[in-house]
């Protein structure tokens, strides 16, 4: 979801000086959300509230301090992502099918209890948990008439402040402009001037993007109950990032407008490893037996992160027997990543015959923020404005969540919803798209002495806008914006066993 209106000085410095990070960047990172284990996620991820859940040192790690017995407990899971994209009028499908791991851990509980028998023992927990899931796959595609990604390379090349010749023509650029300007797909005539191959547009477009990778968590916390009416606990978050993503873009002259030019694909390629850390804080209070009310806060985490991005280019000439290629160089930026504060309250209750357990998150996109490791002006002017660019598009977004429990022992039947609002403010939200997410889950499980099993499937539901280049001539305008809707079941199966 990128903002139409940029400054074209400060493009030419994204690209002239290769930065990667983007607001979308942002928001990617800014809102993952706990899958855990088959319990929690067939609750709507609100064990938080209930406790005695190992998901719960990912969201309030009081939770673990209703743990009786020490557990051990592993989730693997498969999810499809479905994947509807239109673009031009034109509308395809995709799916990707993935394995994973959505929860991996071992909580300890000891039965120590200090001299006033205030404290009723310490519950120690380490977990791996699941946040967020990236596996899409999209493919789209339809014939432009109003303009091609050489237009906004055509832009790049005419600036003068930084291109002043050939030489700057086929250096300053190196990422996209420059590679196209060495393969003649834009030239210069002997008066300066530039001018693309393409006729600026009437070109049969097709994308496809690939992203792949998530964010897995280590958490590590302890809780306690005092008095058996207040349960604490803490926990340190280990966020672990792994994403990848691919795009290609091949433009095709089917109606033989260009000159000399049969297509050329267009392949950027991008890989980020990073690696943070939060802290959580946690409380439940049992003011009866039955009720229990909770508040956790999770601190702005910080993500150490480092991007490698590569651009390769083919190009086809009509003329030619031949595939004229380019690559970009190797390039790699490290940066600081600051996610937002999270604050989260709810409420449970739990019956003989069941629960059902309810759940408010908050948090504000707007406080998240890049922070460049190269400590030169143009590395400062472009920190500033893509920080400055996320406070003017997000704000605070809501999320609601509810589950409920039947049991009826040995077995458990459970449903849960979420509904997270979109991150937007408004004047800066798509106009023609919902950018917020539903999500809807059911399982059962089965609770032994010592032996548990659970199984859930849940499917999140979302829409987003992708703009595939910005351009700054008014003649060239708009560009096509694809609509993305994606589907994302999954089905987590959790075993654990008590001591």
């Amino acid at each position: 979801m990128r903002k139409q209106v940029f400054t074209f000085s400060i493009l030419s410095i994204l690209v002239s000086f290769s930065y990667a990070q983007t607001d979308v960047d942002a928001l990617r990172y800014s809102t993952p959300a706990v899958q855990g284990t088959a319990r929690n996620v067939a609750l709507g991820n609100t064990m938080g509230t209930i406790g005695a859940d190992i998901s719960a040192l990912s969201t309030n790690p009081a939770g673990i301090a209703k743990f009786s017995s020490t557990e051990f407990i592993l989730s693997p899971a498969i999810s499809i992502n479905k994947s509807s994209s239109s673009y031009l009028n034109n509308t395809t499908k995709d799916s990707k099918v993935k394995f994973q791991l959505t929860n991996l851990g071992v909580i300890v509980a000891s039965r120590y209890a200090n001299s006033g028998k205030n404290w009723n023992g310490l519950k120690f927990g380490f977990a791996l948990n699941r946040l967020a899931n990236f596996n899409d796959q999209y493919y789209f595609g339809g014939y432009n008439s109003k303009n091609s990604l050489l237009n906004s390379y055509y832009e790049k090349l005419n600036d003068r402040e930084f291109i002043t010749d050939s030489a700057s023509a086929a250096d300053n650029y190196p990422f996209d402009a420059s590679i196209a300007y060495q393969l003649g797909l834009i030239t210069i005539d002997s008066f300066g001037n530039t001018f693309t191959a393409t006729n600026n547009g009437n070109m049969q477009q097709d994308f496809q993007i690939t992203k792949s990778g998530g964010i897995n968590e280590l958490a590590l916390g302890f809780g306690s109950t005092y008095k058996e009416k207040i349960m604490i606990g803490a926990s340190i978050g280990v966020p672990i990032v792994n994403y990848t993503e691919r795009i290609r873009l091949t433009e095709t002259d089917i109606r033989d407008s260009a000159f000399d030019l049969n297509s050329f694909l267009n392949s950027t390629y991008l890989k980020t490893r990073g690696v943070g850390f939060n802290l959580k804080l946690g409380i439940i209070g049992m003011p009866i037996s039955n009720l229990r009310l909770s508040l956790a806060f999770q601190t702005p985490g910080i993500l150490f992160m480092k991007d490698e991005f590569l651009t390769q280019m083919e190009v086809d000439y009509a003329s030619q027997s031949f595939i004229f290629t380019g690559d970009s160089p190797e390039g790699a930026s490290k940066y600081r990543y600051v996610q937002p504060w999270k604050l989260t309250t709810g409420a449970g209750y739990i019956h003989k015959y069941g629960l059902v357990s309810v759940e408010y998150e908050l948090s504000d996109a707007s406080n998240s923020k890049f922070r460049l490791s190269q400590n030169d002006a143009n590395a400062k002017a472009y920190e500033n404005f893509v920080n400055n660019l996320i406070k003017e598009k997000y704000g605070l977004f809501h999320t609601i969540k509810a589950g409920v429990e039947f049991k009826y022992d040995p077995i458990r039947i459970r449903g849960g919803i979420q509904y997270r609002t979109s991150p937007f403010k408004n004047a800066a939200a798509p106009s023609n798209i919902n950018t917020s997410s539903l999500t809807f889950s059911a399982g059962f499980g089965y609770r032994g002495k010592h032996f548990f099993a659970d199984i859930a499937y849940v499917q999140t539901n979302f829409k987003e806008l992708y703009v595939p280049y910005q351009l700054s001539t008014e003649a060239w305008k708009p560009v096509p914006a694809a609509t993305l809707s994606t589907k994302k079941p999954a089905i987590v199966v959790s075993v654990g066993y008590k001591l």
